[in-house]
């Protein structure tokens, strides 16, 4: 009985860290990619895409917004489950990745703290 429950304990314990490693690594993923899909729209567009934030990751995916975007290319693929009503994209605990183009391209999520601790802290940043 007492090896059962030793048994279950550490498949409990190993799907934890399991299930933590993916968001993490998920959000790591993610803040890699939205920042290389900046420097792409600064490259195509000759700026950094100005606005909401939930404006910015729309003209990642393809829209044109105050003129910004002008030939509608995707930069950024994602599901609607993905994004918030803003078009946001959400992290793996469901809160806004937070991005800013000035003066330097920085795109973190606030981590499973949910905390936003400005890339510092448990923040998964695109630049650590």
């Amino acid at each position: 009985m007492a090896l059962s429950i030793l048994i279950l304990a550490t498949a409990v314990v190993s799907a934890f860290t399991f299930h933590h490693f993916s968001k993490h690594s998920r959000a790591l993923h993610d803040v890699q990619v939205i920042a290389l899909a900046l420097d792409g729209f600064a490259f195509e567009n000759g700026d950094f895409p100005q606005g909401t934030r939930g404006e910015i990751c729309r003209m990642l995916r393809g829209e044109s917004i105050n003129g910004q975007n002008p030939k509608k290319l995707d930069y950024v693929e994602a599901l609607p489950i993905e994004m918030d009503g803003t078009g946001e994209f959400l992290d793996p605990w469901g809160e806004p990745y937070r991005i800013s183009v000035d003066p330097k391209v920085r795109v973190y999520s606030c981590g499973p703290n949910r905390l936003d601790e400005h890339g510092d802290g448990d923040d998964i940043a695109s630049w650590k």
